[in-house]
């Protein structure tokens, strides 16, 4: 029975290490750039100098439809999604996948979808200013992000056309594997492990009672970022069978099944008539919800122009207690009835479980201390990761493994260079932001090949020199002399100094200089004090005391004896 509890042993912890070893800068990269992305709108009005402002827009939804008419594409039988987007330019994005046609539409001459040509048939994508609702994009115009917006993407590997968000899921599913079978190995001493902290010991069981404990606090934060994060990613590959199976292929009617407030209604194929005013229904709904703290609003206008033509408002509200704080109401456009409706406080188990997930996932919920709370259980979940790589590395660095031992460095100089790099490119990034101006050409993209490109030289940096020590004391260095300077450069561009963003309302200027400005001093007084960590058994360039030695003997033969009793 022993020798069997020994073998599940090893194999749940080789199973362990190998999974971490496998994922730890794919899942370092997630935490440490979604710990940032937790504060993505503060961040993006910090990058525009605006204040952060009650959402409340009032806008022309007859005009915006109009305009998409007026531009050439038929919109007849489409299901088209309206958005508000805030911001310093805040603006209108319409969004329409091309329409669908009954299979014997092209027998019907009556059928409102018999004329079309080319970009009458196309997908629509526009943005249009709030104020002024001229054009601003198309599908094919050259990029804009926001620096937020940048931090989001990049912490589900958004940069990688069509695979990042999957690759994120896998990540996120070995990372589970890894929480799994890393409890599994510490359950039995989870609470002496958690206690233990060898100072005085090897840098392996420095490195060991570190990863352990901390894993050990992190151990439930972690476990739900691995549920919801391979969630978000295969949700659709999951339920590619149910599609299939129940909703003949057609994916809107199983999200409308799960969520009523995303339902898209089919056509009738009859041409409507006479419609209700889209204004005045969404109108309505804010006398019916209330217009005020608003996060998130969707206006869907589904089969347009036909006889079953439905308007359903989806909102979002800030200041809600607990996971929920979706509303919806649907409207037929041919009369103007609500059809149904759910306010903020109507839970049920179809809306729930998603919207609970994603408020869970993002922290939208219990203001900024829990985002705060969030940011540091990030950081430790990064060190964590940070700490299993060196457990792994320093567990080579004996001569079992002489022979590897040339990979082994090169292995750990890039995970810790792409790993370490990622905090001084991030401060770079904020950096450049408040150095390129705002109306510059092409400035996003810029922005981004310097940030990966000075990522990228980082990571040769720590490969050529592959000095574990020095890849971290001058990634802390200089991030944290750029962290400090990021302050100045708002002030000095935007005139928002911190005594003066404050008292004039720029709370989000406020917040990021401050946040970086403190995130800069520690890394630079870390990165001065941190020193090379040496083994206290290695003395006198790698010999051992003889007091060492006899030590170093006994426990050994103590621990062969309780190898020996327990088989």
């Amino acid at each position: 029975m022993k020798k069997t509890n020994n073998r599940n042993y090893n194999v749940f912890f080789n199973t362990h290490t190998v999974t971490g070893i496998i994922i730890s800068v794919g899942l370092y990269i997630c935490f440490f750039a979604g710990a940032f992305s937790l504060f993505m709108h503060n961040i993006d009005n910090w990058e525009a100098n605006c204040k952060s402002e009650a959402y409340k827009p009032s806008i022309d939804y007859e005009r915006v439809l109009s305009i998409a008419e007026n531009e050439g594409y038929n919109l007849d039988g489409r299901t088209i999604f309206i958005r508000y987007r805030d911001g310093h330019t805040p603006y209108v994005q319409v969004n329409a996948r091309p329409p669908k046609t009954k299979k014997d539409s092209t027998e019907n001459t009556n059928s409102i979808l018999t004329k079309r040509d080319s970009l009458a048939k196309a997908s629509i994508f526009l943005k249009l200013d709030a104020d002024t609702y001229k054009i601003t994009a198309r599908e094919n115009s050259p990029e804009t992000g926001s620096l937020g917006g940048f931090l989001y993407q990049l912490h589900y590997f958004g940069q990688i056309p069509n695979f990042g968000l999957y690759l994120s899921a896998l990540v996120s599913l070995f990372f589970l594997f890894a929480i799994v079978t890393g409890t599994i190995v510490h359950w039995k001493k989870i609470v002496s492990n958690f206690f233990t902290f060898r100072l005085k010991g090897g840098i392996k069981n420095l490195w060991t009672d570190a990863h352990t404990a901390l894993g050990i606090i992190g151990l439930p934060f972690q476990f739900m970022y691995a549920v919801t994060g391979a969630l978000f990613g295969v949700v659709m590959l999951i339920f590619i069978p149910t599609v299939m199976l129940l909703y003949d292929g057609d994916q809107e009617k199983m999200t409308g099944s799960l969520i009523p407030g995303r339902k898209a209604f089919e056509m009738v194929n009859e041409p409507l008539a006479k419609r209700e005013n889209i204004n005045e229904l969404v109108d309505k709904t804010f006398q019916y919800f209330g217009k005020g703290d608003l996060t998130n609003m969707i206006v869907t206008v589904s089969a347009y122009n036909d006889k079953n033509a439905h308007l359903t408002v989806n909102l979002n509200k800030k200041n809600i207690k607990g996971l929920f704080n979706d509303a919806y109401a649907s409207y037929r456009l041919s009369d103007g009835e609500m059809i149904v409706s759910k306010g903020v406080s109507d839970n049920s188990y179809k809306t729930g479980v998603l919207i609970g997930l994603t408020n869970l996932h993002f922290a939208n919920f219990g203001g900024y201390f829990i985002k705060a709370i969030y940011f540091i259980l990030a950081l430790i979940t990064c060190f964590v990761i940070l700490s299993g790589v060196m457990v792994w590395l320093e567990a080579r660095n004996s001569k079992k493994y002489e022979s590897k031992k040339k990979f082994n460095t090169n292995v750990g100089a890039v995970y810790l260079g792409a790993s370490l790099g990622l905090f001084p490119a991030i401060a770079l990034f904020f950096c450049i932001t408040k150095i390129f101006p705002l109306e510059m050409e092409g400035r996003f993209s810029t922005m981004s090949t310097v940030f990966f490109l000075f990522w990228l030289a980082y990571i040769v940096y720590s490969f050529f020199i592959k000095d574990f020590h020095r890849t971290n004391k001058h990634a802390l260095i200089l991030a944290g002399v750029m962290g400090v300077t990021i302050p100045l450069l708002n002030g000095i561009q935007s005139g928002l100094w911190p005594w003066k963003s404050l008292s004039q309302g720029y709370i989000d200027s406020f917040f990021v200089d401050i946040i970086w400005f403190f995130l800069g001093m520690v890394s630079i007084y870390v990165g001065l004090k941190v020193k090379r960590l040496v083994s206290h058994k290695r003395k006198n360039n790698g010999k051992e005391s003889t007091a060492e030695k006899v030590q170093d003997a006994a426990i050994a033969t103590i621990g062969h004896k309780l190898l020996e009793n327990e088989q």
